[in-house]
């Protein structure tokens, strides 16, 4: 086995060692916010056989935490009663499986475990089920790097070493595995090795693949839709570039509508979802909540210590100084695609009005972008080789001392030192070295 694959295996383990020594299902909290928002549709549908019963949710806080409240974004359904979630449903089409398996235990455990949705067996394969997500996102991850920069196994083990462990992905692979996140990684990292392997081949079977993980993110986060700029972009580098395209488009019309056909039934199933429990083929759940694009947190988002991007995963810096000094040089058909992606991504984001997105740690919106980071900082790497050792040796050493710092975050915003949402400067020096145990 490849170094790379050898680093895999220890982000697995030690994502593993993280998720089981702690969080949420021990004090039975899996679903006590968003996450119960994300995975309502499974219990309303496959338990109580009713799509407008995501207030089930108040099962868990009766039986499980009396005295809590529910605070899981409930919305009611005015004309037909009953109570839809706010959240997209692509994270239950992702956990269906496993849902399944948990409701079989739960029905075999002699009454050990009530099959109700929601009792441990439920939450522990929900997180459980977010690890695999994250770990064969970093799989696919894995194989895109070694097609784009074959031959150099210590790029792509460097590499992937920064996204797996030295990013908040590894915070929400394990402590906060519910989350959409882990899914989003995955599919995103799908969505970028079927475009690089269609323009490569041309073989239906990927652009098969586009559409369907382009569906699957947007079914999961609307926003999600940004990144069809990668496909669209992908090995544009001059304008005779953007003729040939649609020449080349046009003689895959058929592969290519067949691809649109697949997005449009999977991201279809939310507006279907909608037309069943509300009436309306569109229906805006997050009411009050909004996009301000005339006036972006960019600021805020990238550099606060409330939750600043830069600040709590400053590998982050790095990868954006790869796709912008070195990614065109070293796989000139990603630069477009991902310079453009990440700059109409990371506006947008912080363009909501709520820009900190709730509890968390670092800008959990922006995990879907690391895939595309992944090729920048390979980029890097290879073009700090190509300047010698001792520019090599000092990119590798601030990629060492990354991971450090945010696996030590990582353990310090999980012990609750880091704060879900209120952090401060005074705050965040104050408290650097402590760690509860």
């Amino acid at each position: 086995m490849r170094a790379s694959g050898y680093l895999l295996l220890l982000t697995g383990a030690l994502l593993a060692l993280l998720m089981f020594q702690k969080r949420h299902w021990k004090p039975l909290e899996v679903f006590d916010t968003d996450p119960g928002g994300y995975y309502v549709y499974l219990p309303s549908a496959f338990i109580y056989h009713d799509l407008a019963r995501a207030d089930s949710l108040e099962i868990l806080h009766r039986t499980y935490k009396p005295g809590t409240e529910v605070n899981i974004g409930l919305v009611p359904v005015p004309e037909r009663g009953g109570y839809i979630t706010k959240y997209p449903l692509g994270v239950a089409l992702a956990d269906v499986p496993w849902f399944l398996g948990a409701h079989l235990y739960a029905g075999m455990s002699a009454g050990r475990y009530a099959p109700d949705g929601f009792s441990r067996p439920y939450q522990q394969i929900i997180m459980v089920a977010g690890l695999a997500h994250a770990l064969l996102g970093l799989w696919v991850l894995r194989k895109l790097l070694r097609r784009c920069f074959p031959a150099d196994e210590p790029t792509v083990a460097w590499a992937l070493a920064a996204i797996g462990l030295g990013t908040n992905l590894f915070c929400y692979a394990s402590l906060e595995a519910a989350m959409a996140h882990a899914p989003l990684f995955l599919w995103q990292a799908s969505l970028l090795y079927c475009t690089a392997r269609w323009y490569e081949s041309r073989q239906p079977r990927f652009l098969l693949g586009i559409g369907l993980f382009l569906g699957l993110a947007v079914l999961t986060r609307p926003t999600e839709i940004l990144y069809a700029l990668v496909p669209l972009l992908w090995g544009l580098t001059s304008v005779a570039d953007l003729r040939a395209r649609v020449a080349l488009w046009w003689q895959h019309r058929g592969p290519l509508l067949a691809a649109g056909l697949v997005f449009g039934l999977v991201a279809g199933l939310q507006p279907l979802f909608w037309r069943a429990t509300t009436g309306h083929w569109l229906f805006y759940s997050y009411r009050n909540e909004h996009f301000d694009f005339l006036h972006p947190h960019l600021l805020d988002g990238l550099l606060s210590f409330r939750k600043g991007w830069l600040l709590y995963t400053p590998l982050a810096g790095l990868a954006l100084l790869g796709v912008v000094g070195a990614l065109r040089r070293q796989l000139a058909a990603a630069w477009l695609p991902a310079l453009t992606t990440v700059v109409v991504v990371v506006y947008v984001t912080f363009s909501w009005e709520q820009w900190w997105y709730g509890g968390g740690f670092s800008a959990r919106p922006l995990i879907s972008l690391y895939p595309l980071l992944a090729l920048g900082l390979a980029a890097l790497l290879v073009r700090a080789r190509t300047h010698g050792r001792p520019a090599y040796t000092l990119l590798r050493t601030l990629l060492v001392l990354g991971i450090v710092l945010n696996l030590w975050q990582t353990r310090q915003y999980g012990a609750g030192i880091i704060s879900w949402d209120g952090t401060t400067a005074d705050a965040y020096f104050s408290h650097f070295f402590d760690v509860k145990l």
